[in-house]
């Protein structure tokens, strides 16, 4: 299997062929982080898709010193923080189908299953946009500390103090569900 690097000197050779390896290694990567990030399905595959048009533009600037996934993904960090600025609004309410799978039959632990999906995605929409990028970078796309830090422009400490407050939100928002459920049973 070719590495990221050279079928980015394949393609600006003129391999579409290159291209395409890397669009079809790299897009479900970016499309999920795109979806968490934009918390709109449309908004997901408009920003996938910008975010392919600016890489293809920036390849030739593109000089390996981090991994190619990386260096997509702050390019789609980028053109994100752009929309909001345009927008001058918050991400709204998360409407990214992210239903687990029907792989029981019983209607109980669906609609379990179902409640937790919507409490999680309730609380990752109250996220600051800062707190979830944090996350949903770490937690989702597995990027390390010093990665994060390298997209985001900022210190390691910021982000480890980000990613702690943001899953300490999150814990905080689930135990809230828990108590709820507990109290109405």
């Amino acid at each position: 299997m070719k590495d990221d690097r050279r079928l980015v000197r394949e393609y600006i050779a003129g391999s579409d062929a290159a291209f395409e390896m890397l669009f079809d290694r790299h897009s479900p990567s970016l499309y999920a982080f795109a979806c968490h990030l934009t918390g709109r399905q449309q908004d997901a595959e408009d920003l996938c898709q910008s975010t392919w048009i600016e890489a293809i533009k920036s390849l030739g600037r593109y000089r390996g010193r981090g991994s190619f996934r990386a260096w997509l993904h702050a390019i789609a960090l980028h053109l994100h923080r752009d929309l909001l600025r345009r927008r001058r609004a918050e991400v709204g309410p998360l409407d990214v189908e992210m239903t687990p799978a029907d792989t029981d039959a019983n209607p109980e632990r669906l609609a379990d299953r179902l409640d937790l999906v919507t409490s999680v995605r309730a609380a990752l929409a109250a996220l600051s946009p800062e707190h979830r990028t944090v996350l949903l970078l770490h937690e989702l796309q597995g990027f390390k500390y010093r990665e994060i830090a390298a997209l985001l422009d900022c210190p390691i400490g910021t982000v480890k103090s980000r990613l702690h407050y943001a899953i300490a939100a999150m814990r905080a928002a689930l135990r809230d569900v828990q108590a709820e459920e507990v109290a109405g049973a």
